[in-house]
């Protein structure tokens, strides 16, 4: 189960028991400022803040029993992590003889509630009283790995963690549960081939994992078509920095999965905890963000708004790296505010271009060899002449035949890697639309899609309109002068016009007709 979601439904457990809404209140405050994780066959509870240090140990007994019944487990234990500690491998579980009936930390509890509560009818009690049923374990500690204690009858906790824990180290800001990110440890800067083209976006990745946080270098925004090696990228940058920067926590997502995590934390929102905010705790507690298709949030409005507030975080405190990778420039993103798209340019903004035919050559030659596998220069040839538009299509091809070598058990001549390749070829050539067209067209002219299928007749709009038009009838002949007029909503004597516009402009301008074969050499590339 989720950990995410089993904090939630125990701190609603807890609060469902209780009648005083001062109490409800400090349960409701724990949430945002505690955590848990599981550890071994430790339930671990960690206090971001000097406050939660004080408040934890009240109510700590009845989590610890709440998780314990949600995880389904039996025997644990349990460990305190205070504000500002962690311990070390050694020293894992802590002991008290100090009863349930009373709180662990009173001249603390009793000065919180004196702060907090010094206006209302309090007397001083203790906010929350612990069940004195239950009493922590008076034996002596033990290791990990040593056999825990019932979850109904005692745990284990920690009085005085800096007196406790030895090897500390600083721990200002804890995740609420384990992040499984998914990012491939073998991506990496070393195994990524870099076009020509994409050396300058190459080289600010590098440098944005060597001292992620940099005013000049944040946020950072990659976009450019699928497949090409953009994931790799982020990836390469996520590792270089877990591996050269411990102390710097980075998160990675998809923008798909990011929807999801959303929806599902609203599905359990409860009337006493504001849950969006626990989601973008989830994620504003890390050093650098990094989301991945960010296009695609715009399939959840909710979740981009959530998304909004997040990266506000990332562009707006010091030291803190935002990073994003999409399939269009930042104009292009449809439903993101003005303000937003123009932070996003702020930073390095960088387009990935698809690889050369020298760069797709080596791309092969790499695969290849990583695979453990050998084909003639005749087929390598082939396939980064005939397969240009995606790295990923590559390496399709690549595992294609190397499992056609495997069945046949031997090499691969040219006439069968030609025929086994023959659907992914075809497929890959033809493979220019209008979509593509309009697109490419839109960044070139820093205009957005939209507005080539728009009625606008602003110059600059109607002059990439008109390219667009042109550029489509030439690329994909089977499109009628019909068809085109339907993708841009114009009609058949519009159509002529633009493409009889085109043909002057390139006629009499140089830097037009320049601009025009730039856009062709482009669109055939990909």
């Amino acid at each position: 189960m989720d950990l995410v979601r089993v904090w939630k439904e125990a701190i609603a457990n807890v609060i469902s028991k209780l009648t005083d809404l001062k109490e409800k209140s400090v349960v409701m405050c724990i949430e945002n400022q505690c955590s848990f994780e599981v550890s071994g066959n430790n339930i671990v509870f960690v206090c971001n803040n000097d406050l939660a240090s004080k408040m934890l140990p009240m109510y700590v007994s009845q989590l610890f029993i709440e998780i314990t019944k949600l995880l389904g487990v039996e025997n644990y234990g349990m460990q305190m992590i205070m504000a500002g500690n962690r311990p070390s491998q050694e020293q894992t579980q802590m002991v008290a003889s100090t009863p349930f009936g009373n709180s662990p930390y009173p001249q603390q509890q009793d000065q919180y509630i004196n702060d907090n509560y010094q206006n209302s009818s309090n007397t001083g009690a203790p906010v929350a009283s612990m069940n004195s049923q239950y009493s922590y374990s008076a034996t002596a500690p033990q290791s990990v790995n040593s056999q825990p204690f019932n979850a109904q009858q005692s745990y284990m906790a920690q009085n005085n963690a800096s007196q406790t824990f030895m090897g500390q180290q600083n721990r200002s800001s804890v995740p609420r549960a384990k992040f499984t990110d998914h990012i491939d440890p073998k991506k990496t800067f070393e195994n990524y081939i870099t076009d020509p083209e994409n050396k300058i976006a190459i080289a600010a990745a590098m440098r944005i994992a060597e001292t992620p946080g940099s005013d000049n270098f944040n946020p950072f925004y990659i976009y450019g078509g699928s497949g090409l090696g953009k994931t790799h990228i982020l990836w390469a940058i996520a590792n270089k920095i877990r591996q050269t920067k411990p102390n710097v926590s980075v998160i990675y997502i998809r923008a798909e999965e990011f929807i999801r995590k959303y929806v599902d934390s609203m599905s359990q929102k409860s009337s006493f905890a504001p849950q969006q905010v626990h989601f973008q705790d989830m994620f504003t507690q890390y050093d650098v963000f990094i989301m991945d298709d960010i296009q695609s949030l715009t399939k959840g409005d909710k979740a981009r708004d959530t998304f909004f507030d997040i990266i506000a975080n990332f562009l707006d405190i010091k030291g803190k790296q935002l990073i994003l990778a999409s399939d269009v420039a930042p104009g292009n993103l449809k439903n993101f505010s003005e303000r937003l798209v123009t932070r996003f340019g702020s930073g390095i903004c960088s387009e990935i271009y698809p690889p050369s035919s020298e760069t797709r050559t080596a791309i092969i030659l790499r695969k290849c060899k990583e695979l453990n596998f050998e084909l003639p220069d005749s087929v390598v040839d082939y396939i980064a002449t005939n397969i240009r538009s995606s790295v990923r299509e590559i390496e399709g091809a690549i595992k294609t035949l190397k499992s056609h070598v495997e069945l046949k058990g031997s090499m691969i001549t040219y006439d069968e890697a030609v025929k086994s390749l023959s659907n992914l070829v075809n497929k890959t050539s033809n493979n220019t639309t209008v979509d593509s067209i309009k697109d490419r067209v839109a960044k070139e002219f820093e205009v957005t899609v939209e507005s080539l299928e728009s009625a606008s007749r602003k110059k600059n709009i109607s002059q990439a309109r008109s390219f667009a038009i042109a550029l489509a009838h030439e690329l994909i002949p089977t499109l009628s002068s019909s068809d085109l007029g339907r993708a841009f909503n114009k009609d058949h004597s519009s159509v002529l016009a633009a493409i009889a516009r085109v043909e002057e402009w390139k006629a009499k301008d140089k830097d037009m007709n320049s601009l025009y074969q730039k856009l062709i050499l482009s669109l055939k590339k990909n």
